[in-house]
């Protein structure tokens, strides 16, 4: 038996430590006398070992706590550590690529609305959350098609994408003469190609009731400024052929 100062020495785990585990549930002493006075055995030793293992893998503490109660072999531990890091792994590439793309969009755009840029950067975030909403109205291929097209020149869409709607904004509060609007909106809807935007369309006319998701497919204009577009797109007779 090890008084707690000795297994505290031993172990290299400060009392205070020692005495926080107690009161989690993680590390009960192997007996405490009747002064209260705490002693630990030979098996606290491998506890601890076992918490120092887990904590370092990034478990928290009512990870290790559920885990010591299974008492999970450490190999079994180390696979199931392995699957979330190669997830926290694919997440974090995600992040880093989603990051680099909106610095090379920012430095490249004449004009970058901060709002815009960080929408932006949650779609980049939510594509695979995008994908599995939109599986629930579209068929798979017209999705892959979608995407399969953003992913080309990803960095020049949405550089134009935000250059467009910053101009669509400021036409929005200062209207320019009807043959520069039709040029600044047709050059909007022009991104995505006319002949993928039909089908789009088509495909969307099957459930007249959809109800997009506000937070997965954020568009940066106010009510008013949409419903203006949209006005103004019909005026000018831009979705014609598009939209029946």
């Amino acid at each position: 038996m090890y008084p707690i100062g000795e297994f505290s020495k031993k172990t290299g785990i400060t009392i205070r430590t020692l005495r926080y585990y107690g009161e989690k549930g993680l590390l009960l002493p192997a007996r405490i006398s009747e002064s209260g006075q705490r002693y630990y055995n030979d098996a606290n030793i491998i506890t601890v070992q076992k918490i120092v293992t887990f904590k370092y893998l990034d478990y928290s503490l009512e990870e290790i706590k559920e885990l010591l109660k299974k008492d999970i072999s450490l190999l079994e531990s180390l696979e199931n550590q392995k699957l979330q890091l190669l997830q926290k792994k694919k997440q974090l590439g995600q992040m880093l690529a989603t990051i680099e793309t909106a610095i090379h969009i920012h430095r490249e755009s004449t004009a970058v609305d901060p709002t815009t840029l960080l929408l932006v950067i949650h779609s980049l975030l939510t594509e695979d959350a995008q994908k599995d909403y939109l599986r629930q109205y579209l068929p798979e291929p017209l999705i892959e098609k979608v995407y399969n097209y953003l992913d080309i020149n990803f960095i020049e869409i949405n550089r134009r994408y935000i250059e467009n709607l910053y101009e669509v904004k400021q036409a929005f509060l200062h209207p320019p003469e009807d043959r520069e609007l039709k040029r600044l909106i047709e050059q909007l809807f022009s991104i995505i190609p006319q002949e993928l935007t039909k089908s789009l369309a088509q495909e969307f006319e099957k459930h007249p009731n959809i109800d997009f998701d506000n937070w997965l497919f954020t568009i940066p204009l106010s009510v008013e400024e949409e419903n203006w577009l949209l006005e103004q797109a019909v005026r000018l007779k831009i979705l014609e052929g598009v939209i029946t």
